[in-house]
């Protein structure tokens, strides 16, 4: 299961733009729906516990959420330090370690460096521009909500994003895929579980922000701390050399992107960030569950969740857009004599209703990634993945952890918004 990763229930409309949040008694989580998954080394997981009666709380089954009334300008479309090859995205399993940054800078070829942090937090509500609710959860639960925080003269120097500077403490800014999945523009209000409450004064394109849901400057009350990525302009375009040295700096676990190679500079780049991945596969709310398990919003269940037999692996539970292509591979494994590659035994399966050890959720809790091969393929081991499976997968849009900084080589991803290389092609 990756680590690398990052929700609503049945609402009604009260005119036209003000949602107000339905009780209902409904079970989210039935005994049949048992999760079948393994996390990293820790093998296969229990099933996860039926939530208790209440409050039910999901998603706007809407798979492109509208955005509010409230409007905002249009994007810039022209070219950005964010596609350039001369900006780069340097990021490290668990944050950047101490003083990274500046040994970064002192290098020969580079202009300018700084920090991204980042911190997954508890939206509870949003209220538009002319003070109508759009979004209201009931008390123990939120939305999980990725909040990248910036220096503003720092980020405005490498990526040229003149917003940033004059954002007060308060205040944020959406990407345009948040905005789609908050349905807010500037003027919106942002309400989190500790009490905060941030102003949106700006929508910009996802690459602008690094896709972030909010970004705010560093000033900010909400605990964002992490160093998650930093963001550097070199005086020339890195060759491999180059790559190879910043990459040894950065130190073990660590990843490097390149402006334009990916559809976002950001950390964890080899994945769809979570305002995209909301956008394409739904959003839920949640409360805890026990341990690592959460319990989802009813309605996100019932508009996505679906178990359905594949070939080779069998009955299996996903998001159900996982089934098309999921089905096509294994098809494709099995129409090429090559269905003994995958260990249907060691099949650690899709759906898994978690967070990854942090506040941030997995990629299982939608359902849009399977782990396969499980006992060879623990997380942070070399992984023994067959070839073929890899290229298979890619071919069908699944993305393989095995080729990540830290290797999760029993983890495959579905990624929608960009085309995958296929190995050996």
């Amino acid at each position: 299961m990756t680590d690398t990763d990052p929700q609503p229930g049945p609402w009604t409309r009260v005119g036209t733009r003000r949602r107000a949040l339905l009780p209902a008694v409904a079970v989210f989580v039935l005994l049949s729906l048992g999760v079948l998954v393994a996390a990293g080394s820790e093998g296969p997981a229990p099933r996860a516990p039926a939530a208790d009666a209440g409050a039910d709380a999901g998603a706007d089954t809407d798979r492109s959420p509208s955005r509010s009334g409230d409007a905002h300008p249009a994007a810039d479309r022209s070219p950005s330090p964010a596609r350039s090859p001369r900006t780069v995205a340097i990021s490290t399993q668990g944050g950047l370690s101490d003083g990274l940054a500046e040994t970064v800078a002192s290098e020969q070829d580079v202009e300018v460096v700084t920090v991204v942090r980042g911190a997954t937090l508890g939206l509870i509500g949003t209220v538009d521009a002319d003070g109508e609710v759009v979004d209201e959860l009931p008390d123990g639960w939120r939305f999980p909500l990725e909040v990248l925080a910036v220096d503003p003269d720092g980020y405005h120097e490498v990526l040229g994003v003149e917003d940033v500077l004059s954002l007060a403490p308060d205040e944020g800014l959406l990407s345009e895929s948040s905005a789609e999945v908050r349905r807010l523009g500037p003027g919106g209000e942002l309400r989190f579980r500790d009490g905060t409450r941030i102003t949106v004064v700006g929508v910009l394109p996802d690459e602008l922000v690094g896709a972030a849901e909010l970004l705010v400057p560093t000033e900010s009350p909400l605990p964002v701390t992490t160093d998650r990525y930093l963001l550097a302009r070199t005086a020339e375009p890195l060759n491999g050399p180059g790559r190879a040295r910043l990459l040894e700096l950065a130190g073990g676990g660590s990843g490097l992107e390149v402006g334009g190679e990916v559809p976002v500079l950001r950390h964890a780049a080899g994945v769809m960030p979570p305002a995209r991945l909301k956008v394409h596969f739904g959003e839920f709310a949640y409360t805890d569950g026990p341990g690592r398990w959460i319990h989802q919003g009813a309605s996100w269940l019932r508009e996505y969740y679906a178990e359905e037999s594949v070939p080779i692996l069998g009955a299996t539970e996903c998001h159900r857009d996982m089934f098309p292509p999921l089905r096509a591979a294994m098809q494709e494994l099995v129409d090429r004599g090559l269905a003994h590659l995958v260990d249907a035994d060691d099949y650690g399966g899709c759906w898994a209703p978690r967070t990854q050890g942090s506040a941030a959720l997995s990629s299982h809790a939608w359902g849009i990634a399977v782990d396969l091969n499980v006992a060879g393929n623990h997380y942070g081991a070399e992984p023994t993945m067959p070839e073929e499976i890899v290229e298979v997968m890619a071919a069908h849009g699944f993305t393989w952890g095995g080729d990540w900084p830290v290797p999760d080589g029993m983890h495959f991803e579905l990624v929608v918004d960009r085309e995958l290389p296929i190995p050996g092609q």
